[in-house]
C-alpha cells in the first residue's frame, strides 16, 4: 500500500474534482491516470454525475490504497486455513 500523508491525499482529492485520474497522474502512473480521464469524460456524458463519481472514486482509491473499488469492497479471496490432522 502506498504511504501518503493527509496533505497529499487532500491535494489528490482536489485534483480528482478537476480531472478524473488526477491522483494517479500525480503518482506518476500516466497510463492509468490517462485512462481514468478518458473513461471519466465518457462516463459523464453517458451516465451523468453518478458515472463520473464512480470513476473519480475508483481513481482516488487506486491511488491511495493500491486497490480499485471492486477489490476494495469485493469479497475477500483469502484461503481458509488447512485443517489440523485428527488424532487417532
Amino acid at each position: 500500500m502506498p504511504e501518503t500523508s493527509s496533505n497529499q491525499n487532500a491535494v489528490k482529492l482536489i485534483g480528482e474534482a478537476l480531472i478524473p485520474g488526477a491522483s494517479l497522474l500525480m503518482d506518476g502512473n500516466i497510463l492509468a491516470g490517462g485512462a481514468h480521464a478518458i473513461i471519466g469524460a465518457w462516463a459523464r456524458v453517458a451516465l451523468g454525475p453518478v458515472g463520473l463519481a464512480l470513476v473519480v472514486a475508483n481513481s482516488y482509491a487506486k491511488s491511495t490504497t493500491g486497490k480499485n473499488l471492486l477489490k476494495q469492497f469485493g469479497k475477500s479471496e483469502s484461503k481458509p486455513e488447512a485443517e489440523a490432522p485428527k488424532a487417532s
